[in-house]
């Protein structure tokens, strides 16, 4: 029996937790699934503002996971501090102050602070977009909470030592990043 893609109406019509490819076979999925993911790389890395996130995005889930390494009870204690600042912000200025300090710090912690600096200098129009991320985000949406949330979720994974974890938390972020940098305030034309 073949996979029949349902229609919209059916799709609508659907309760959570249906399978609507049930009769698709797993691996089919997927390689649909890795068809996506692989084109919508390729399109990432044909243009300079996306490049840049790409690469952003690379370095700091390996910079997490370094941090992981050599994070010292001070450095715990730093990024504390940094974190309760960025949930006590009453606006979006100095929220993104907070968060832009919360990676900074993260890369002082495995000495690649230079990095971050030549990153921020390589990337005027991805950084522009991120020092309006959070006023397209705003104050106490859905957003906001999820990316206070992953902050702890990042700090938490440092804390416990825990790779994994932080990785997927700072995946997270990024994911975020990613929609709110394609959907809102990036604009191609």
């Amino acid at each position: 029996m073949t996979g029949r893609i349902p229609l919209p109406k059916e799709v609508q019509q659907a309760q959570e937790g249906s399978e609507y490819f049930s009769s698709i076979p797993d691996e089919t999925i997927l390689k649909y699934e890795n068809a996506i993911l692989s084109n919508l790389l390729k399109f990432i890395k044909a243009d300079d503002v996306l490049m840049h996130f790409h690469v952003r995005l690379v370095c700091e889930c390996e910079n997490v996971r370094q941090v992981i390494e050599v994070a010292k009870e001070i450095d715990i204690w730093n990024l504390e501090e940094i974190i309760q600042s960025l949930i006590s912000a009453t606006n979006v200025e100095t929220i993104s102050l907070h968060d832009s300090e919360f990676h900074r710090t993260l890369f002082n912690i495995t000495e690649n602070v230079e990095f971050f600096k030549w990153w921020r200098m390589q990337s005027k129009e991805l950084n522009n977009f991120l020092s309006k991320f959070w006023e397209s985000i705003g104050y106490e949406t859905k957003h906001y909470y999820d990316l206070m949330d992953i902050h702890k979720k990042i700090l938490e994974a440092i804390k416990n030592r825990n790779e994994e974890q932080a990785i997927e938390a700072m995946q997270d972020h990024f994911a975020i990043l990613l929609f709110q940098l394609l959907g809102t305030t990036y604009n191609k034309s």
